[in-house]
């Protein structure tokens, strides 16, 4: 008799086990789902930061890029040719080269046509201009390039609209 209820107390030690087992089981995989689901959105976000953590260092370049586009004009206003060439291509050159490196990192300009009505999310209009060339409320001027960074704006298009004639 003592063997028949050692070997149901066997039994209900082994099922106990059994139970115990599967519930270690599933709570390591509910564990492990967890932490791999944990990896990927950390990765997600890491992403995110990295995206845009040149945004800062973009923007302050945005101005070096104004600056150049403000000595070629300048210099195509000047009258000596020779000198004016020789600077001129050097200029294109470095501004071309800088260009090329915002572009790589993300940097987009906003391009904008003149005529056009203005698009409020991407463009700040700045003045209106009155003039018979233009319809009223068209873009008629570009005071200052807009830049969008990996599809975020950083710098809207600053514009000036025409405005009709006042008789």
């Amino acid at each position: 008799m003592e063997e028949k209820q050692t070997s149901k107390e066997g039994e209900k030690e082994l099922i106990k086990s059994k139970e115990e087992k599967n519930k270690y089981l599933t709570d390591w995989q509910k564990v492990r789902a967890e932490l791999i689901n944990y990896k990927k959105e950390e990765e997600n976000r890491l992403r995110g930061v990295i995206k845009f953590a040149n945004e800062r260092l973009i923007k302050e370049l945005i101005a070096v890029l104004d600056s150049f586009d403000l000595a070629i004009q300048s210099l195509e206003n000047s009258d000596d040719e020779a000198a004016k060439e020789k600077y001129l291509k050097g200029i294109y050159l470095i501004r071309n080269q800088l260009e090329d490196l915002m572009k790589g990192e993300g940097l987009e300009e906003i391009k904008v046509e003149k005529g056009k009505v203005p698009d409020l999310a991407c463009e700040e209009i700045i003045s209106e201009i009155e003039t018979s060339e233009f319809s009223p409320g068209r873009v008629i001027e570009i005071f200052q390039k807009g830049y969008l960074f990996n599809g975020k704006i950083i710098r809207p298009v600053r514009v000036a609209v025409a405005k009709q004639i006042k008789n």
